[in-house]
């Protein structure tokens, strides 16, 4: 076998860290989307366990119809959700600031 055939690769330090954050947006939106899924059910789970419990049953129901709904959108949006949300915050941040919002503190006093 002849090394000069095998087709040649994008080896470079750009496309390895574009494939690795890929790679992992796609894992963690896998596991976040497991994660919503076990909420649901467990919300379900201690909803009905609450609705066949007794008074001494000492869940809230704000803790129940959160694991529904935040695992819900996670088990729907999963990467996705947690990215537009981190968006909107990076926006705020910039509107807030210009841009320079964390930086302003640590050059402020030295000047």
């Amino acid at each position: 076998m002849n090394i000069t055939n095998l087709p040649a690769a994008g080896w470079d330090l750009i496309s390895f860290f574009d494939s690795a954050r890929e790679y992992a947006g796609t894992a963690g939106g896998g596991l976040l989307a497991l994660m919503g899924t076990v909420g649901v059910i467990w919300g379900g789970v201690l909803l009905i366990k609450k609705l066949m419990a007794s008074q001494q049953d000492q869940t809230s129901w704000i803790k129940i119809v959160g694991l529904i709904f935040v695992g819900g959108a996670l088990m729907a949006g999963g990467f996705g959700l947690i990215s537009n949300i981190a968006e909107g915050g990076q926006t705020t941040i910039e509107d807030l600031g210009g841009g320079m919002i964390l930086l302003q503190g640590f050059l402020g006093s030295a000047s």
